[in-house]
């Protein structure tokens, strides 16, 4: 059976999660038409089918259905471009030219396509001219971001491209302000779905699977605020040092202990944020000058990273850290070695 362009107008919506709304108000035309035209009522008029075709980045003979495959092929692979170049990326120092052209060739190309659209605005703030963020770039993005807020319909897609919003706001213009009121766009914890599941234990039947996804959910955020609140807001002094160590051990045994209350793959999902504590915790011994408790740390931390269903992003995460000046007093030992070693084989697992 051939595919109407009706079908096809459906197909390429749904795809790209796209409400008749938001297409509807890119034609300057009703819902309704989209509508008529999705149910096979009525068909746009021929003046239409530029600007259908270019809102969903194919040609008008694609958007009649011919070559839809190898057009969404095409597509397909530049998704795949994109996960390997974010695979890549080496934290700190930003996209390089040939990531910027990339992205800039797929929006021409794909315009309508909002995860290509959503990483150009994160190559655009991110990336450096001559070492020096580009104003002109990081507008042009704050501009594709707010957009994409605009239009998004569905919830976590606009939650990410607020986050990246806000990313460009502290990174980019470092602008605090700026910053708090594009943060004051999202809800707050009590209006989210794991907040509320966990308030209405009582009377209410719910899966015990579903309620433990939530407890995972809310520890795992908990703890790492407070990991951070220890480890940057607390006073940094010599003599707070050990407070913190002590404060971070109480951390990492209270994750423990919640891990108990849950079933076996609940309580794998908190390994990541013990692995993480171990990590932290050991640079406060390395920076006491006790090098033995640092690796007892690093190697009880490099345990839970093997046991976690992250291991790989874990230990990637590791390694970068890892590298750093703190570390150099133990570089050099056999056990640090085969803890790298060990790292190392998880990334590339």
């Amino acid at each position: 059976m051939s595919i109407t362009i009706g079908e096809n107008i459906k197909k390429l919506r749904k795809q790209r999660n796209i409400t008749q709304e938001i297409l509807a108000e890119h034609l300057a035309v009703t819902p309704q038409a989209i509508s008529r035209w999705e149910s096979g009522v009525g068909y746009p008029a021929i003046d239409y089918l530029p600007d259908l075709a270019g809102f969903f980045g194919i040609s008008v003979d694609e958007l009649l259905g011919v070559k839809l495959s190898e057009r969404e092929s095409r597509r397909e692979h530049i998704y795949q471009e994109i996960d390997r170049m974010e695979d890549g990326l080496n934290p700190g120092h930003g996209y390089d030219q040939p990531s910027l052209e990339l992205l800039r060739e797929a929006h021409a190309e794909f315009p309508g396509d909002r995860k290509i659209r959503l990483t150009l605005a994160r190559v655009l703030f991110r990336s450096r001219s001559e070492n020096q963020p580009d104003k002109d770039r990081i507008q042009e993005a704050e501009l594709l971001l707010r957009e994409l807020i605009r239009q998004a319909d569905e919830q976590d897609f606009r939650f990410t491209c607020i986050c990246e919003l806000a990313s460009l706001y502290k990174e980019g213009w470092q602008d605090e302000r700026g910053y708090e009121e594009v943060l004051n766009m999202l809800p707050g914890i009590e209006s989210c779905r794991e907040y509320f599941v966990t308030d209405f234990f009582s009377g209410t039947i719910q899966k015990t699977d579903k309620i433990q996804e939530c407890i995972v959910k809310m520890i795992r955020w908990t703890s790492s605020v407070l990991r951070d609140y220890i480890s940057y807001i607390l006073p940094n002094s010599r003599e707070n040092w050990e407070q913190k160590i002590c404060f971070l051990n109480r951390l990492t045994e209270g994750l423990k202990e919640v891990s108990r209350l849950l079933d076996e793959d609940k309580a794998r999902c908190m390994t990541p944020n013990i692995s993480e504590l171990y990590r932290y915790t050991a640079t406060y011994h390395l920076a006491r000058n006790d090098g033995e408790k640092a690796l007892e740390c690093l190697e009880e931390g490099c345990r839970y990273a093997r046991i976690s269903p992250e291991s790989r992003d874990v230990a990637k995460n590791w390694i970068r850290h890892l590298e750093k000046d703190r570390y150099d007093s133990i570089r050099n030992t056999e056990r640090f070695r085969a803890l790298c070693e060990h790292l190392e084989a998880l990334m590339n697992n």
